[in-house]
């Protein structure tokens, strides 16, 4: 007899995860995974979002763990950026571009004749980052797009997937917040900032929280009655906040990172917190589940690593995170820092071999040479750029942080995680490495009536992770 199960589909910035899972009343048991490379698409020398290839390995994965079981629900989270606009027919009126595309390069300096930086943070909470998706959809405005002049409804990337997916839209709540589009106290769009720039009003439909169900799979998307009509549920859209809420012991005396593509740091708050120490230091508030607050800063992540292994591996094509974690330990200890915060490392182009090189030279640094010293530079430069994070939080939030509570992929770097604990001289709770689609699933339960409160979350995630505890 199959079984049922929660589907959850976890879009990263280079990588789709689909996870099906039972629930036993206390806990998650993953049952079968899928996953595939989801690289962005490229034409006419820009990167998009490639939503025909994403919606087809969501069709995949759903036929596949139908095989063996019965599913309950399906999910959405993504990467913390994107969004689509569609027109009175219903139909895009472009493919969503791809957050690093080099479109935005010089967007800030675009809407610096309306507001500074400062202006800007202090209407939406939010340090101006150019690959937020405000910047982008500002570039939209510059650009006179077929959305800006024709477009109905601006979906977040997550909303879109399940608009394509169910023929319903809505727009949730954490991703808004993240693509820089809230007000700042996170309760609705930013219409004041919106008028200003030039972006239409019309486009905004009203935001939802998680935990309710956006519609059902319809046979459009489907291709068969196998799989038509099952359940989507609107989760938190957020990756980061996704994985947050599945975040073991998480409390107020816990900062959080996640890692992935971005490293996001923060700790939660209890209300935004916008003042000159959060501005200095980059800080960014965002909207979470439940009603919850983050302040949190993202920076180039596995992203920086990913792109120096593209190159190396055109001279070792096996090469993988533990042949590289080898070679940080054979070079001892990094020859040169990397600001990792530098806009230079967020954007795609250029070879990041040499735009480290370039870095280092440019600060006074003798650049790195081959894989080994490349690769301790970059690991060191990761932990010591934690520490400056952590010491600005605390002295934004007065916190001293006890623990750091780490979640997703990057927690089975061992190599990085002991690093991390050594340089900030804390305990590092590692958490699930799929904790993105364990609050996904979390949400989803919650959705269907199994738990009733965001205890009963706490407690069930909790519950179904086995944390590593790294000790300085």
């Amino acid at each position: 007899m199959k079984k049922p199960v929660y589907i959850s589909v976890d879009v990263g910035a280079t990588n789709i995860k689909m996870l099906a899972a039972e629930f036993d009343g206390q806990r998650i048991k993953c049952t079968d995974s899928f996953q595939t490379a989801d690289p962005p698409a490229v034409k006419n020398g820009h990167e998009y979002v490639n939503t025909d290839r994403i919606l087809s390995v969501i069709r995949e994965g759903i036929l596949k763990f139908r095989e063996s079981s019965l599913p309950v629900s399906l999910g959405i989270d993504t990467f913390g950026n994107g969004y689509g606009i569609t027109d009175k027919r219903g139909m895009l009126t472009e493919e969503p571009h791809f957050y690093r595309d080099g479109r935005i390069d010089h967007i800030r300096e675009h809407i610096h004749r309306y507001y500074t930086d400062r202006q800007l943070y202090d209407m939406t909470g939010n340090f101006p980052i150019k690959t937020r998706g405000l910047f982008h959809l500002y570039q939209d405005v510059i650009e006179k797009s077929d959305g800006i002049r024709f477009g109905e409804h601006l979906l977040p990337l997550p909303s879109l997937l399940e608009y394509m997916i169910t023929g319903e839209t809505g727009s949730e709540r954490t991703m808004a917040s993240v693509l820089y589009m809230l007000d700042r106290n996170g309760e609705n769009w930013n219409f004041e900032l919106f008028r200003q720039i030039g972006i239409p009003d019309r486009l905004f439909l009203p935001l939802q929280d998680p935990g309710i169900i956006r519609g059902k799979i319809a046979e459009k998307f489907s291709g068969t009655d196998r799989i038509a009509g099952i359940p989507v549920v609107c989760v938190a859209g957020h990756d980061t906040e996704s994985a947050l809420i599945a975040a073991p012991g998480l409390d107020r005396n816990s900062a959080f990172i996640s890692l992935g593509t971005s490293f996001i740091f923060g700790a939660r708050t209890d209300a935004p917190v916008i003042n000159d120490k959060s501005y200095v230091n980059g800080f960014k508030n965002m909207r979470g589940a439940f009603g919850t607050f983050s302040l949190c800063r993202d920076f180039p992540g596995f992203w920086i690593l990913e792109r120096c292994m593209e190159q190396w591996r055109k001279e070792i094509p096996s090469l993988d995170y533990e042949g590289v974690s080898r070679a940080v330990k054979a070079a001892g200890h990094e020859k040169a820092f990397i600001d990792i915060g530098d806009d230079r490392f967020r954007v795609s182009e250029g070879n990041i071999l040499e735009v480290i090189r370039d870095y280092c030279l440019e600060s006074g640094q003798k650049p790195p040479e081959g894989i080994p010293e490349t690769a301790a530079s970059l690991f060191g430069s990761y932990a010591r750029y934690l520490k400056k994070c952590m010491e600005e939080l605390q002295q934004v939030t007065g916190v001293k942080y006890r623990k750091l509570i780490a979640v997703n992929g990057g927690v089975r770097n061992r190599l990085l995680m002991q690093m991390f604990a050594d340089t900030l001289k804390i305990p590092v709770v590692a958490g699930s490495p799929y904790a993105s689609a364990l609050g996904n699933l979390l949400i989803q339960i919650y959705a269907s009536g199994e738990i009733s409160s965001e205890k009963d979350i706490s407690e069930i995630a909790g519950s179904s992770t086995e944390p590593v505890i790294y000790e300085s």
